[in-house]
């Protein structure tokens, strides 16, 4: 089965809240000399957390989806896969990199106690709003990943979320065309889908493409509905809720 490398978001963002964390524990006897610092940051870091959230809730897409939902599609799952991948792709922007790293590590030294005070409240009060936002969002939609963008990619990989018409029906086992080229298909919900009707591509299983029903109309990412529900149970929250849509 052909599947994206992925991660949850809240991963990265609980991963780099406990750096900071770490960084505020070790100068912890400074903390009341530095009080002024801390507070800067805490506010300075609360502001970027939110603006962070702001950038990444656009770019969530496959809200509306049954079957692997709320992607943040990314060239890169981490800060350490954007260096490594800066140094690979340019080997001179090793040392630069290096001098960075080098420079961040003597600002933050704990013999910088108002330095260090004022980057780790700065990561720590913005990954908290981070954090609270996210679970928020997912308490609504379910969990939120970073996924690598497999545009473009070949193989099995490139095929997912790829759109195709199913050409033989799909009861559930059946065949759909996808560019071009017909596959044997089956619906991963097992419900039936009749000729003609759109799929996209989740998962590929050997030669076997299981698909999903494209849905007609796309939801915004950041309503506060509940999950979408199986398609009976969809059924009868419209018969049930007629103001939902």
């Amino acid at each position: 089965m052909a599947l994206v490398k992925q991660v949850r978001v809240i991963r990265n963002v609980v991963g780099g809240g406990a750096v900071c964390l770490l960084a505020l524990v070790l100068v912890r006897a400074r903390l009341w000399e530095h009080r002024a610092a801390l507070g800067l940051g805490g506010v300075a870091g609360g502001l970027c957390g939110w603006l962070r959230w702001g950038q990444l809730r656009r770019n969530i897409a496959r809200c509306d989806r049954r079957y692997e939902r709320n992607k943040i599609f990314v060239h890169y799952l981490s800060l350490v896969e954007i260096a490594l991948g800066a140094v690979a792709y340019n080997p001179y922007l090793a040392m630069p990199l290096g001098l960075v790293l080098l420079a961040g590590v003597l600002l933050t030294h704990p013999s910088h106690q108002w330095w260090t005070i004022l980057a780790s409240s700065v990561g720590l009060s913005g990954t908290g709003v981070l954090a609270c936002c996210i679970v928020r969002y997912e308490r609504h939609h379910g969990p939120l990943y970073y996924q690598y963008n497999n545009a473009g990619w070949s193989g099995a990989e490139g095929m997912l979320y790829q759109v195709g018409t199913v050409v033989q029906p799909l009861t559930p086992a059946g065949k759909i065309n996808l560019q071009g080229v017909l596959w044997n298909a089956v619906s991963l919900s097992g419900e039936a889908l009749a000729v003609g009707e759109q799929v996209e591509v989740i998962s590929v299983n050997r030669l076997t493409l299981e698909v999903d029903r494209l849905p007609t109309s796309s939801a915004p990412c950041v309503s506060h509905e509940s999950l979408p529900a199986r398609p009976t149970a969809a059924r009868h929250a419209v018969r049930t809720d007629p103001g939902s849509t």
